[in-house]
């Protein structure tokens, strides 16, 4: 590559206290794509083992500080980032700073999970977000994703990648994917912003269950299903390194994570095979904004391959879909990985998008939206052999056509690619919303996704990531219960055998 290459590739110096800023965050930004240009164990020479780990433990710090529902209180004339699933297409990420800027206190960032998986630089994903959470931990919410858990960073590529950039021999890849499945046990399960819009990955998550007495005892299978509310996510366990819906203190963080919304109204349990997360319609979106004094709900989750399998939902093609409208206000789904998934021959010519949240209405999203970036040679970390997939389980694929034909209302974009398109970024008016599309996606089976195992309180300073001494109190009682050290394993245990294990309480 040549002198300039080798000298973007000199190792990084973490630097302490304060001096970890958004200066060194551009820095490590520039420092990361560089060694994305390189074999995957060039990352070393970038961020040595002792620097990495020690940037995931400073992040990790202040995350198992906050709790399940972080708040974000813009100051006067800020605006708030959504960042949906990024899966590990660090590129992209990078796109979206050239778009819309950095973190920055007129700039909140609020990063919706799925950070890691499918992708080739999930790890500097997660380099980056930790970076820029310790240099500006009140402009900066990093929020669960399904693929935070042990489970699915195991089995989709998330493990396989860092012991390659770190060392399987040496056991240094071992102790940094150790301190990422940490990390990811401590992030918080949803986000309110500005009082009025909830911010999580997937939906909304079933009630906690009432204590039986006799008096209250119902008839085997005659209990009612319904959806919890903000007071309880905010009571909730972060659900520990593998939320699992069997086990009660968990059930909630694992509907949080895995949850979709669907066409038909009420409530039903199994979004995916196992009892996992619930499908919800419109009437129940609507009853959850009005009772909680919310207007807006912004979530990730599903990306094209997905909904090329739900065909009573709108498409994802456009990085992002209105799905319910109701007189209490709107649920979005929002997604950040343009031409997804990266691998594959079942690879989608979607869009990403980012939503952006301002004044006079922080409830009226405006979506930025952009093709995907040139991306440096790389192969794939998952197994060929990836299981059937939770996700889309059961539901029937749908033709899509060849690529996304644009139509009279479907806005400009920014084209990351160098290749012929409009150049102008287009924020879309919350009144306009993506184009009219058919059922779409393209022909693929369910091999192609994924399985998966009170009132709002008083405002704080503006400008902050925050959460209160309430909310603190609740989480301490929890904290136990969600043990990092769930769901491990034997040092004895095998690989495969470990593997197996992970996937039995998510299986069907």
């Amino acid at each position: 590559m040549g002198d300039a290459g080798e000298a973007a590739l000199a190792p990084l110096r973490l630097p302490a206290g304060s001096a970890l800023n958004l200066e060194f965050c551009r820095q490590l930004a520039g420092a990361l794509e560089a060694a994305s240009r390189r074999p995957p164990g060039q990352l070393r020479a970038v961020l040595p083992m002792p620097a990495c780990r020690q940037l995931l433990q400073r992040a990790d710090a202040l995350l198992k500080a906050e709790p399940t529902l972080v708040h974000v209180h813009p100051a006067p004339g800020a605006e708030v980032v959504v960042v949906g699933d990024l899966h590990g297409q660090y590129h992209d990420l990078l796109t979206i700073f050239g778009l819309v800027g950095y973190p920055s206190p007129s700039k909140c960032f609020v990063f919706n999970g799925d950070f890691v998986d499918r992708g080739a630089w999930g790890l500097e994903v997660v380099l980056l977000l930790a970076a820029l959470k310790v240099a500006s931990p009140a402009c900066v919410a990093l929020v669960r994703g399904n693929h935070e858990s042990l489970y699915c960073s195991w089995v989709y590529g998330f493990r396989a990648e860092v012991l390659a950039k770190y060392g399987e021999l040496e056991k240094e890849g071992e102790a940094v994917f150790s301190a990422c499945c940490t990390l990811f046990s401590h992030l918080p399960l949803a986000s309110v912003v500005a009082g009025t819009t909830l911010v999580l990955h997937g939906g909304l998550p079933r009630a906690p269950p009432k204590r039986v007495t006799r008096r209250s005892s119902t008839p085997a299978g005659a209990a009612e299903v319904r959806v919890g509310s903000l007071a309880d996510i905010a009571a909730a366990s972060k659900g520990g390194e593998d939320p699992d819906p069997q086990q009660q203190d968990q059930r909630l963080a694992a509907d949080v994570l895995w949850s979709d919304p669907a066409s038909q109204p009420g409530v039903r349990p199994g979004a995916r095979p196992g009892d996992v997360g619930v499908l919800f319609g419109a009437d129940v979106t609507e009853a959850f904004l009005r009772d909680n004094g919310l207007s807006l709900i912004l979530r990730s989750h599903e990306g094209p391959d997905a909904r090329a399998l739900r065909p009573d939902m709108q498409g994802m093609l456009q990085g992002f879909a209105l799905d319910h409208d109701t007189p209490a206000g709107k649920l979005y789904t929002v997604f950040s990985a343009p031409q997804y998934p990266q691998f594959g021959a079942l690879q989608h010519q979607n869009l990403g998008a980012v939503a952006v949240l301002a004044l006079p209405r922080w409830n009226e999203p405006r979506f930025v939206q952009f093709d995907a970036a040139p991306r440096p040679q790389a192969s794939s970390y998952q197994p060929a052999n990836e299981p059937h997939g939770l996700e889309t389980e059961g539901m029937a694929a749908a033709e899509e056509p060849a690529a996304a034909a644009p139509t009279a209302n479907q806005p400009d974009r920014v084209d990351s690619g160098g290749r012929e398109g409009k150049t102008d970024v287009t924020a879309v008016g919350p009144s306009q919303g993506p184009a009219q599309q058919a059922p779409h996606g393209n022909t693929c089976s369910a091999a192609s996704v994924e399985k998966g195992p009170s009132s709002l309180p008083a405002k704080a300073s503006s400008g902050q990531v925050t959460s209160t001494a309430a909310e603190a109190a609740g989480m301490a009682g929890a904290a136990g219960a969600g043990s990092p050290a769930d769901g491990e394993a034997p040092a004895e245990e095998s690989g495969a055998k470990r593997q197996r294990r992970l996937a039995e309480p998510l299986m069907a």
